[in-house]
């Protein structure tokens, strides 16, 4: 085999394994013995753990009845925040999905926190909500997008699962099946305090 033609393969090589290591150096690394990582499987292998401690937030958000409360005042249940607005197609994609599980597990002890962060605030949500199809999450918004800006580097979707402690276990940019079978085990056990 000419030496130009072995050559090509190598830099593909050398390429695929600078890049391997180069992600595992930026991504946030587990510990061996963290609670959440027996639960990291098919989708939720996805997940981003978190490099250090990160807790709800104070960032103010709107409530269906539009009064505003922090974010951090949601502490003592289970959940998963969403980070969402109408313009945002990865977001409308996996909203059926978000409603699901809270249809499935939503109770005092966990709920799915979708926020809308468009600029029309709570009468928006309940309209884009109305016009996809989509029922059963209660309503969150936080119009002066600030939060998109500092929890999720402007991505959306972006997604929080928080445990009832108010610390951040995970985190995703993007869309996930948030009901299939290994995110209803992680929900489950998060919910019961096992991660």
């Amino acid at each position: 085999m000419p030496r130009k033609a072995l050559l090509i393969p190598v830099i593909i090589l050398v390429v695929a394994l600078f890049g391997a290591a180069a992600y595992r150096a930026i991504m946030p690394g587990t510990t061996a013995d963290a609670p959440i990582n027996s639960y990291l499987k098919g989708e939720m292998a996805k997940l981003t753990l978190p490099d250090g401690e990160l807790t709800l937030t104070d960032h103010m958000i709107q409530r269906e009845d539009g009064s505003a409360a922090p974010l951090s005042a949601m502490k003592g249940k289970a959940l998963l925040i969403n980070l969402w607005a109408s313009w945002c197609a990865p977001c409308r994609a996996e909203m059926p999905e978000l409603a699901n599980l809270q249809k499935e597990l939503g109770d005092d002890r966990f709920e799915v926190v979708a926020i809308n962060v468009g600029r029309g605030g709570i009468p928006e949500a309940r309209e884009i909500l109305a016009e996809w199809g989509v029922a059963g999450l209660n309503l969150y918004a936080e119009p002066t997008m600030k939060i998109a800006f500092d929890l999720a580097d402007s991505s959306l979707p972006t997604s929080l699962i928080v445990g009832a402690d108010g610390r951040v276990r995970a985190k995703f940019l993007g869309p996930l099946k948030w009901d299939g079978p290994e995110a209803l085990e992680l929900f489950e056990a998060l919910k019961n305090g096992e991660i």
